[in-house]
């Protein structure tokens, strides 16, 4: 911890400290969510608390920002980004308060290239209201430091929803975001469409959290986002009797994607997008004389779960006319929980859903499987044509 100590005591006293942020609490449950230390022209400090119910701010010297920190935060927090002129360290902290320190120097090459301006469908610079609501963005349109990440993973889908949808002619859009959570990336999609494209658009927001629904309810209200709303309840009880053109279901655990799956069919959505988590349902039945070897450990057995259930739901789809692709959604440094499935509706014959049923069932001969998905579909043969 010494070491900590010191680079950020000498980065203080060198004047070269432009920010630290601490962040993943060691106590679970503790108000503190987090620290972010930001270096102002003065030559003072501006400390932002992050609370579980508001942010704390206020303006320190540097005398006062190196005692907080060693007396108060350091010990507190699993991990701390220290970001000076020239360098980033990035510490991760045991539980024996150990600090494993990796180091990066940030050179003027890399400085270049990462001033670079990315052609982002919301750009950096540019004030966008939910984004400046939720957080991400300061009021002046530029994308805060430690939100420079979510910010990325909020382009990245935009650009796959725009690819999706780039080629359709639209006036209006019914969307429907299963464990829609914080919603960035529900209010992000209501953006697109209505700002961006200016098509009329609908979206339900549904997830199991009251207490979030009621805070994306209040901003989407405070934004005059009158087409958006978020509602509480489970993906199998949700009903609606307008037609769906477009459904998203991002880490919804193990068969919460099939269920949102299950809704896109009956529903006869043109366009889904799933980011399957947690997918354990085929752990105890995976079986396969010909590959022990692929699941003979228990990390590679949960790996292959994972392979097997999003192939089987990509077959499946395409047993049911649409086209699928599976793909990363984000890099793996941002979440591990990042392969996606993009499905749009297409014309496909008798023959194609044929061979692709078929291909199914011959893959979950071979692995000895009975998937969720499949089983609803079998019984619900009157309802969903395969």
């Amino acid at each position: 911890m010494e070491k900590v100590k010191n680079i950020i005591s000498n980065s203080v006293n060198n004047k070269k400290l432009k920010s630290i942020t601490l962040s993943s609490p060691r106590q679970k449950g503790e108000e503190l969510k987090g620290v972010y230390i930001n270096y102002k022209k003065d030559g003072s400090y501006k400390l932002e608390l992050r609370l579980s119910k508001h942010n704390d701010i206020k303006d320190i010297s540097s005398n006062k920002l190196l005692e907080i920190i060693e007396n108060e935060f350091i010990s507190n927090f699993k991990q701390i980004l220290i970001k000076t002129q020239d360098s980033e360290h990035q510490v991760l902290i045991n539980k024996k308060l150990k600090a494993k320190i990796i180091t990066k120097t940030t050179s003027a090459d890399s400085k270049t290239k990462h001033n670079r301006q990315k052609n982002y469908i919301i750009p950096d610079g540019v004030a966008c209201d939910f984004l400046i609501e939720i957080g991400v963005m300061a009021k002046n349109g530029k994308v805060k430091s430690n939100y420079y990440k979510k910010f990325k993973q909020i382009n990245r889908f935009l650009e796959m929803v725009d690819d999706l949808f780039k080629k359709g002619n639209m006036s209006k859009i019914h969307a429907v975001d299963f464990g829609s959570g914080k919603s960035y990336l529900t209010f992000a999609i209501y953006h697109y469409f209505r700002n961006v494209r200016n098509i009329e658009t609908k979206i339900t927001g549904i997830d199991l959290k009251q207490e979030v629904i009621d805070n994306c309810n209040t901003i989407a209200k405070k934004l005059n986002y009158s087409g958006l709303k978020f509602v509480h309840g489970f993906i199998h009880d949700f009903k609606t009797d307008q037609e769906i053109d477009f459904v998203v279901t991002l880490h919804a655990c193990d068969t919460a994607t099939d269920e949102a799956i299950l809704f896109s069919l009956k529903n006869n959505a043109n366009k889904m997008i799933f980011v399957p988590c947690c997918q354990h349902e085929l752990n105890s039945q995976l079986k396969n004389q010909d590959n022990t070897i692929l699941i003979e450990h228990g990390v590679y057995r949960d790996k292959m779960c994972a392979i097997i259930t999003d192939n089987v739901r990509a077959k499946l789809l395409e047993a049911s006319g649409y086209k699928v692709q599976i793909m990363e959604f984000i890099e793996t440094e941002h979440t591990a929980k990042n392969i996606m499935l993009r499905c749009q509706k297409v014309s496909k014959t008798i023959d194609q859903k044929e061979k692709a049923l078929k291909e199914y069932k011959e893959f979950a001969k071979k692995w000895s499987i009975s998937p969720y998905l499949a089983k609803k579909l079998d019984l619900e043969k009157s309802s969903i044509k395969l």
